[in-house]
């Protein structure tokens, strides 16, 4: 009960609990930290609004996106490792040479993103929506694209060692 009235006043005051490092963080500090440092390192940005901001070669690895809009957002040459944005809006954003690496893409909608050359190695993409992206040169390996929509994606000189792929486990670059 203390817990849970500890929560409703925290929530009051603008506070919001980030599960993945037991940290109280306030989300709006955090936009403002990322905007003035192009940094923010496990920072708990979920349900944010950044439709067409310039994150260009950020650091945001282990950030939690959970639910948040990205759409047409620059985020070439971005660090997200480990970074989760199950549910995001990520459609037309520039994630060019982008690290997401191990990062969490469970059911993200990227249609008509561009991730030519982003490092996405066991990332986990499955049940997305990725109609018309760009994979050209991107490395997939032991990706899990399971249920995911693939529809006039490109994936010319892609690197699918191991990737779970809609129609089974695609070995063809694996050497």
């Amino acid at each position: 009960m203390k817990k849970i009235l500890a929560l409703i006043i925290l929530s009051f005051c603008g506070l919001t609990y980030a599960d993945g490092n037991n940290d109280w963080q306030n989300i709006d500090e955090n936009i403002i930290k990322l905007k003035s440092l192009n940094s923010c390192q496990g920072c708990l940005l979920r349900n944010t609004n950044f439709i067409g901001a310039d994150l260009n070669n950020a650091f945001l690895s282990g950030a939690d996106f959970i639910s948040a809009d990205l759409s047409n957002a620059n985020l070439y040459n971005a660090n997200l490792e480990g970074s989760s944005l199950f549910g995001a809006k990520l459609n037309g954003s520039n994630l060019k040479n982008a690290n997401l690496f191990g990062s969490n893409l469970f059911a993200v909608n990227l249609d008509g993103a561009n991730l030519a050359g982003a490092n996405l190695i066991e990332a986990d993409l499955s049940l997305s929506s990725l109609n018309g992206v760009n994979f050209t040169q991107a490395n997939l390996t032991n990706a899990n694209l399971r249920g995911a929509e693939l529809s006039d994606a490109i994936l010319d000189g892609a690197f699918l060692c191991n990737t779970l792929m809609p129609w089974g486990i695609d070995n063809s670059s694996c050497q």
